[in-house]
């Protein structure tokens, strides 16, 4: 079995926009018989939102950085969540903060603001679709990530990734502009490692191909038989893939031609 995973964000897509050639070589990978899956750090409804409009469906979905795994047909196959009231306090915690904003992410609905202290001008093509919410009224909602977007101060987004870190049992994860908070357990490697048991098939029977532009990929990464990071990834997420190419189609027609 052939897997390839693509992260989203900077690596397939850019702004609102997935390339042509893209979409061309993973159709290609498919018509082959080899399997596509999406492995993001966006939530289901924000990952549905992202590819509307494009000719391109994935065998299966690694959600929310891992936490949940869904099929072809949007059919949830695997899912964690994080308690409520530890999501009420980092929300309440970072309040007050300066230059962010921050989402929480559930697996039914479609994502949810709870605060935000960056200007109103100021948007992010990561999280389009969401509703404003006040953390403190939510009841009956169970959010299985929260991402924090800290555009412009990466002193603070280091900060924030150690706070969380240290005070919560959770997982945190650094992307480009944003920290993602999950629950303990979950990364795109788990999440792919889950997808290939519950395939039923041994990872020594797989040949796993992954692409992803930040340090969010390194899990699923680590665990591939080829990885690709990109031209403008971080150095050090260059240095924990076996290639640095400059376009998915790139990298996936070489496999698809040997």
């Amino acid at each position: 079995m052939r897997i390839a995973a693509f992260d989203f964000d900077g690596t397939i897509l850019f702004g609102d926009d997935i390339p042509a050639d893209t979409i061309t070589a993973i159709r290609a990978w498919q018509d082959a018989g080899h399997l596509a899956v999406a492995a993001t750090g966006k939530s289901r409804s924000a990952a549905q939102f992202a590819l509307r409009g494009f000719d391109v469906a994935f065998d299966y979905s690694v959600l929310f950085t891992g936490a949940v795994v869904t099929d072809r047909n949007d059919t949830v196959l695997h899912s964690t969540a994080l308690d409520v009231e530890l999501v009420r306090s980092i929300v309440a915690e970072l309040s007050d903060t300066p230059g962010l904003a921050v989402y929480g992410t559930t697996l039914e609905s479609n994502d949810a603001r709870f605060l935000s202290t960056l200007p109103p001008t100021m948007s992010t093509s990561i999280l389009r679709d969401f509703r404003e919410v006040a953390v403190h009224e939510v009841t009956g909602e169970q959010f299985i990530g929260v991402p924090i977007w800290v555009p412009e101060d990466r002193e603070l987004r280091l900060r924030i990734h150690d706070w969380v870190q240290q005070n919560f049992d959770v997982d945190v994860f650094l992307n480009q502009t944003f920290i993602d908070i999950l629950p303990r357990g979950a990364s795109k490697g788990t999440g792919l490692q889950w997808l290939i048991e519950h395939l039923g098939v041994s990872r020594d029977d797989v040949e796993l191909i992954t692409f992803g532009d930040s340090w969010n990929d390194l899990s699923m990464h680590a665990i591939a038989d080829r990885s690709y990071s990109f031209s403008w990834s971080p150095d050090d997420v260059k240095a924990d893939t076996h290639a640095t190419i400059d376009t998915v189609a790139e990298g996936l027609l070489t496999h698809l031609n040997h």
